[in-house]
């Protein structure tokens, strides 16, 4: 977990480690929520409901039980709703997901959305590449150099792989 959190800070994401269990770092969240909008938003079973309700317990979202079959979570949250949970403060608690399909992304675009390579995008040999096999790609050479993390690269692919090449942008 460490790991991960490091990772994700080293590239300016806040990371909040929590726990709906034991309520560690619970408060620091719900904390960093106040005066936003903010969305609940990953994989189906992850607990996102169960950590708003610790956080706002009037809410009482509903939430399921762990898998006996699978070991994992439930899917229960069907539609994304807005709610307000303090004076100026709205959540959004979403459905899970199963995987990230851009929409209305180009794929030579995609690397501006990954904040570790935004250092090299303007070293890249051609202005339209999508650093994934073009030569003279400089965030494959950081990739090399191990100064951009080769987990987020590999993130950075899969989900390059998911954009429609033949979607009409005007």
């Amino acid at each position: 977990m460490d790991e991960w959190a490091d990772l994700y800070k080293s590239i300016g994401y806040a990371v909040y480690l929590t726990s709906a269990e034991n309520g560690n770092g619970v408060a620091e969240l719900k904390s960093s929520l106040a005066g936003k909008t903010s969305l609940f938003w990953g994989h189906s079973g992850v607990c996102k409901s169960t950590l708003l309700n610790k956080m706002y317990p009037e809410l009482d979202l509903r939430t399921g039980s762990i898998s006996t079959f699978t070991d994992k979570g439930t899917h229960t949250t069907v539609t994304a709703e807005m709610i307000k949970v303090e004076p100026g403060t709205y959540i959004i608690d979403t459905p899970g997901i199963r995987e990230v399909e851009p929409y209305g992304i180009r794929k030579e675009d995609l690397g501006h959305y990954f904040p570790e390579f935004l250092p090299y995008l303007n070293e890249c040999k051609f202005n339209t590449c999508t650093h994934h096999h073009e030569p003279g790609c400089a965030v494959i050479e950081a990739v090399e150099e191990e100064k951009i993390s080769l987990f987020r690269y590999d993130s950075y692919l899969r989900i390059l792989d998911t954009i429609e090449d033949d979607i009409n942008f005007r």
